[in-house]
């Protein structure tokens, strides 16, 4: 398998990484012993020339630091810069497959080990972030990924925030517009709902924008807490509702306190 990694063959590396992503959970103490041999395999993956080798390497990765006790994570942070590569790359080359992919990765990732991320929490946070903005996606929801992330964090590690009150007041902003980036035109649907509508049905794409965005904030103020977030989000709601040419300000503003 490490000759396969350093093949000229993609097939051959991707073939790979597949293996080893299905014996992590059978003799993950076994690899463990060869802890150096994976970082440098997952470092040359990562920065493979195939954007396709590169998500493969992510996955791998993701796999692998869900499966270890969070000791044996430490020594892999620093491969943070080039899984973020990855994202960038894709969003780079407008492959939203791959973009979609590698973020579920972050996502699960997340879930199980928050603190990998921790240190390297601020560079994610810029280096992706511009995604949130970008409305082309033929996928408009891979827009909300990012976001989730960074609140799946959030939850786990408040600290991150709590000492960096402008990072926060960054996060509850790019919230907001997304809550803000929805049709600008009111069709028939929204001057006559049909009948059992409810504000958290699923819907079009700005409903959705709307509802995540609301349900993220509340998260954040959950986990973060009202005396922290409320002022920021307060400041936040007066200059959004400031705006008097386009009616979404007002919305979002009045459907993050609703």
């Amino acid at each position: 398998m490490f000759e396969f990694v350093n093949s000229d063959n993609n097939l051959f590396v991707d073939a790979a990484l597949q293996i080893f992503n299905g014996l992590f959970s059978y003799i993950i103490d076994h690899l463990n012993k060869f802890k150096n041999d994976l970082l440098g395999i997952f470092r040359k993956t990562l920065t493979h020339t195939s954007l396709d080798i590169r998500l493969a390497a992510l996955q791998a990765v993701s796999n692998y630091l869900q499966t270890v006790e969070q000791t044996d994570t430490k020594q892999f942070i620093d491969l943070i810069p080039d899984m973020v590569n990855v994202i960038v790359m894709a969003n780079e080359q407008d492959d939203e497959v791959v973009l979609q992919d590698a973020w579920i990765e972050f996502n699960e990732i997340a879930e199980i080990e928050p603190k990998f991320f921790q240190s390297r929490f601020k560079s994610i946070f810029d280096s992706t972030i511009s995604i949130v903005t970008k409305s082309d996606f033929a996928n408009a929801q891979i827009r909300q990924q990012p976001i989730e992330f960074f609140v799946t964090v959030i939850e786990r590690i408040p600290s991150i925030v709590k000492k960096n009150h402008d990072l926060l007041k960054d996060m509850i902003e790019i919230v907001f517009k997304l809550m803000i980036d929805i049709d600008s035109d009111i069709d028939d649907s929204w001057l006559k709902p049909k009948e059992g509508f409810r504000d958290n049905d699923d819907g079009e794409d700005g409903e959705d924008n709307v509802n995540f965005g609301k349900g993220c904030i509340d998260k954040i103020i959950s986990a973060v807490g009202d005396e922290i977030c409320l002022p920021l989000l307060s400041v936040i709601v007066n200059n959004t509702m400031a705006n008097e040419d386009d009616w979404r300000f007002k919305h979002a503003g009045l459907m993050a306190f609703s």
